[in-house]
């Protein structure tokens, strides 16, 4: 039986994005009712509290500054400038927001936050034994470190100022009225019970694809990018959704640095030629190096960690009280290191795909071009061409957490505002009825496979560097048409409780990102930034293009928007 609710703002997602966006709409306006759904349990669910914990803020340096810097060495000026200004000016309120509303941010003794720079180097120890760090390094930002308990206190806020969870029910469409949001509908994970939700707004908070490879984050599994696919919303920067981090096979876990003591199997560096002056983490660069020593034979990649110069950093911030006070997060990080890295029985190194994949197109409001639509956190990260040229969090760590939390910000109010002057829309039963028939056709399918074959074979697509990551155009034609192949057999899939037949929605998801992927790789013809092409290696003469994809009758559609340099404040 359909239970039907209503609400003002409807945030799909409980992660740290969808909480913030939560807070700041019921901050907006104390009268909306503001609801948060979330697939599992919302304050324990995302990523921001599962990752280093370290938060991008400016410090004492200049939103200009930070945008000027950004552009040159990682954005290549493929950017929104005025979403990434407004990004940089509200870094250091977004550490204040996350303080206020959990108080788990690290703090010297003068009650400033503890921060500290990227790639700084140890130059002593002071009296309490804890290193003293150099911080003249080329960064225009600094890093605070917050403990990775903190997302249930945000919770918790959140619920003393009237913000409802629904938890357990995982969406899967959204509802439109002549071309406008007017709700969703979602199911319960454990019974499989269907909710219909009125809305007067709607946030997508629900994270991005990352194809389930790493471990670092195989739970984003894309079903809200597809949700708004089928909406009709558009789509940009699609092509740099292929994150790409340092593994060993024996634990899956990511190594930074690795690039510094990267090792082919005839003992020749083949990475530290790719290493720049300014380096703010792993380049595309030395993983294509990986492929093309791979290719010619000079295989398996050895990494010497001895060798990394990052490493004294990396040891004195993660798992470690040498530089912040996080119980929580040392415990956390102690135990997953030892557990993986006790396993390791060779120096080998492979590419392990992260993903990132989130191009839902918003505005500098948070705004998608479906009316009543919003979203925030990494399901728009690519999709706000605040990054350009880059695959987030590539080369900007501390991004995830200061992306989160300002998308949220922006996207509450934004919603809030919307909804305090529309009218609830009709909710289509018609949609309502489809909706139910494509999610629940598993459940009496008479097909032979289960969600796990097919995300196997969705895998062995995506991994290759060869295909995403260090492309040509034989390759991705090659994987574009498996992945058509994949999709004729998704009748085929099969389930038996409602856990299944959620796993042939995110496999329904994870193909419709793969096409989007391939299709929008194959428009662009250059390499640009993190974006790599062995048969077009220089950027294009044509100028700066955002690669736009869009729903055209029910098929992916891409195309090309030049980027309008002209009114932006700072030229390449």
């Amino acid at each position: 039986m359909t239970k039907h609710m209503a609400t003002d703002v409807l945030i799909v997602g409980g992660g740290l994005s969808g909480l913030a966006t939560a807070i700041t709409a019921k901050e907006q306006d104390p009268k909306l009712d503001v609801t948060i759904v979330e697939k599992y349990t919302s304050g324990y669910s995302g990523k921001a509290n599962r990752g280093a914990g370290i938060m991008l803020i400016l410090g004492d340096h200049s939103p200009e500054e930070f945008a000027q810097f950004y552009l040159k060495h990682i954005g290549m000026y493929l950017n929104n400038q005025n979403a990434l200004l407004k990004y940089a000016k509200m870094l250091n309120s977004n550490a204040d927001a996350i303080e206020k509303w959990s108080g788990k941010i690290d703090k010297d003794e003068n009650g400033r936050f503890r921060t500290l720079k990227w790639a700084s180097k140890i130059v002593g120890r002071g009296e309490d034994g804890r290193p003293i760090f150099d911080q003249n390094v080329p960064y225009p930002w600094t890093l605070a470190a917050v403990d990775l308990d903190y997302i249930r206190e945000v919770r918790k806020y959140a619920r003393r100022l009237g913000v409802k969870f629904i938890d357990r029910v995982g969406v899967v469409d959204l509802l439109t009225d002549r071309g406008a949001v007017a709700g969703v509908v979602g199911y319960d994970i454990d019974n499989g019970a269907q909710t219909v939700f009125g809305a007067k707004a709607v946030v997508l908070a629900c994270g991005n694809q990352c194809w389930r490879i790493m471990p670092m984050w195989s739970p984003a599994r894309g079903e809200g990018v597809a949700a708004a696919f089928r909406a009709g919303a558009k789509f940009a920067n699609c092509e740099y959704g292929s994150f790409y981090n340092w593994t060993n096979l024996d634990h899956f876990e990511s190594d930074m640095g690795v690039e510094y003591a990267l090792y082919n199997d005839k003992g020749e560096n083949v990475g530290i030629k790719h290493i720049k002056e300014v380096h703010p983490d792993i380049n595309a660069e030395s993983l294509a190096e990986w492929y093309k020593q791979t290719i010619a034979g000079n295989g398996p990649l050895h990494y010497r960690q001895n060798e990394n110069p990052l490493m004294p950093y990396l040891t004195s911030v993660l798992a470690s009280q040498a530089v912040h006070n996080r119980p929580y997060a040392d415990r956390f990080w102690g135990y997953l290191f030892f557990n993986a890295f006790s396993q390791q029985t060779t120096d080998h190194v492979v590419p392990g795909l992260v993903g990132e994949f989130g191009g839902l197109w918003v505005d500098e409001n948070m705004a998608t071009t479906v009316p009543g639509l919003f979203a925030a956190g990494d399901i728009c990260v690519h999709g706000s061409r605040a990054w350009g040229a880059t695959a987030q969090p590539g080369r900007h760590r501390g991004s995830g957490i200061a992306f989160a939390t300002f998308s949220g910000r922006v996207a509450g109010p934004s919603a809030a505002t919307y909804a305090a002057g529309a009218q609830s829309l009709a909710l289509s039963d018609d949609q309502i009825a489809a909706i139910d028939a494509r999610v629940t056709a598993p459940l009496k399918s008479g097909g032979s496979l289960v969600p796990m074959e097919m995300v196997a074979e969705i895998q062995k697509v995506m991994q290759p560097l060869g295909n995403s990551l260090y492309r040509h155009e034989d390759r991705m034609k090659k994987a574009l048409a498996r992945v058509e192949e994949l999709k004729a057999l998704l009748p085929q899939l099969k389930a038996s409780d409602p856990h299944q037949m959620f796993g042939v929605n995110e496999c329904e998801a994870t193909l419709l990102c793969a096409e989007m992927f391939f299709k929008a790789s194959l428009e662009r013809k250059e390499s640009l930034g993190w974006f790599l092409r062995e048969d077009y290696p220089e950027p294009s003469k044509d100028g700066l293009e955002w690669i736009i994809v869009e729903n055209k009758d029910g098929k992916v559609s891409v195309g090309k928007e030049r980027v309008p340099l002209e009114t932006y404040p700072y030229q390449p």
